[in-house]
């Protein structure tokens, strides 16, 4: 394997790898907005 052979090989991960670290935000993100929404339904309003 020569240096071109193994830099073609990085830049094919370098998406995959960037993907999978939004992904992986993009859950993270959705479990907060989950846990806020069930703490803000558990207060009662009082008037």
């Amino acid at each position: 394997m020569n240096s071109q052979e193994s830099l073609f090989q990085i830049q094919a991960l370098i998406p995959s790898a960037i993907g999978g670290t939004l992904g992986l935000l993009a859950l993270y993100g959705i479990r907060e907005l989950f846990k806020e929404t069930a703490s803000a339904f558990k207060k009662q309003v009082r008037i």
